[in-house]
C-alpha cells in the first residue's frame, strides 16, 4: 500500500468516526466548556481509537468500556476544578493508550492520567513525558509500582545474599526479596525495577540500609536463606545480607499521583 493510500485511509476513519457521534458530542468536541468536558473526551476517545477499532486491534465493547470509564472519572471531578487547557495532553494519552485497551489494569492508569490532565488540582505535574513513560509499562510494572508507592514514604526494603569467598571475594546471588509495610513477600521484580529506574520513575539504593526497618531486613535474610540452596563446597562460608532499598524520584511521586488517585 502505498504512503498516499495509507494516509486517505487514516483520514478516513478519523471523518468516519466523528460523523458517528452524536450532535451533543460534536458540539462538546468543537465547545469543549468545563460542564461538557466528559462528553468532549468521550468524543475525542473514538476519533483517535476509530481506526484501531476498525482494524479490530481491540473490540467495541472494549472501547465503549474505555470512554465510559473515562467519563464517569472526570465527572467526578468538581466542574470548578476542571481545566480544558490541556486538552493536547489529552489526546496524546489517548494515542498512547489505544494499544493497550484490552489490558484492564493499563487501561485504568490511562483513565487515571486522562482525569489528572484536565483537573487543575493535579494537572500542573502533567507533561508529555507521563503518557509516555506509561505506554512503556507492563503489568507486572505497573503493579509493582503501585506497591512502592502505597509504602509508608514511598520506600520499600530489599536484599540479596552475598556468600563470603577467600581473600575478601564474595559471590551475590542474583535472586532478591522485599517486604511490604503489611509483610507480603516479593519476588522476581527485578527485570520490572530495571524498566522503573531507565524511565526515571524509582531510584534503586544498592547497598543502602532503609532506616528503621531492621524487621523487614531480618525477614528478608530468613526468606533469601530459605530459597537460595548453599553450594557443598562452600557450606563453611557465611552469607552476608546486601540490604538495599527501592524510593519513587520526584517525577515518579507526580506520575503515581496522576496514575493511581
Amino acid at each position: 500500500m502505498k504512503p498516499h493510500d495509507i494516509t486517505h485511509d487514516i483520514i478516513s476513519a478519523g471523518v468516519d468516526a466523528y460523523n458517528m457521534l452524536d450532535p451533543e458530542s460534536k458540539h462538546a468536541l468543537a465547545y469543549p466548556a468545563a460542564e461538557r468536558l466528559g462528553q468532549a473526551i468521550d468524543g475525542l476517545v473514538s476519533l483517535v481509537c476509530y481506526p484501531l477499532l476498525k482494524a479490530r486491534i481491540f473490540t467495541h465493547s472494549r472501547l465503549e468500556q474505555y470512554q465510559k470509564e473515562t467519563s464517569r472519572k472526570i465527572n467526578q471531578i468538581p466542574e470548578k476544578n476542571r481545566d480544558t487547557s490541556k486538552l493536547g495532553l489529552v489526546i496524546k494519552a489517548i494515542e498512547e493508550s489505544r494499544y493497550q485497551l484490552n489490558e484492564d489494569d493499563i487501561r485504568k492508569l490511562y483513565v487515571n492520567l486522562i482525569a489528572s490532565t484536565v483537573d487543575n488540582r493535579k494537572n500542573d505535574v502533567v507533561s508529555p513525558r507521563l503518557a509516555t513513560v506509561v505506554s512503556q509499562f507492563g503489568l507486572n510494572d505497573a503493579n509493582f509500582l503501585k506497591t512502592i508507592y502505597q509504602q509508608d514514604g514511598q520506600q520499600l526494603p530489599y536484599g540479596q545474599l552475598r556468600l563470603a569467598l577467600d581473600n575478601n571475594y564474595g559471590y551475590t546471588f542474583p535472586i532478591k526479596i522485599a517486604i511490604t509495610d503489611n509483610s507480603k513477600v516479593l519476588k522476581n521484580f527485578s527485570s520490572s525495577l530495571d524498566i522503573l529506574v531507565s524511565l526515571g520513575v524509582v531510584n534503586d539504593k544498592q547497598r543502602n540500609r532503609l532506616a528503621q526497618s531492621d524487621d523487614r531486613y531480618a525477614q528478608i535474610e530468613d526468606a533469601l536463606k530459605a530459597t537460595i540452596a548453599k553450594p557443598k563446597e562452600y557450606e563453611n562460608n557465611t552469607y552476608n545480607l546486601i540490604n538495599s532499598y527501592i524510593d519513587l524520584t520526584n517525577f515518579g511521586r507526580d506520575l503515581c499521583k496522576c496514575i493511581f488517585e
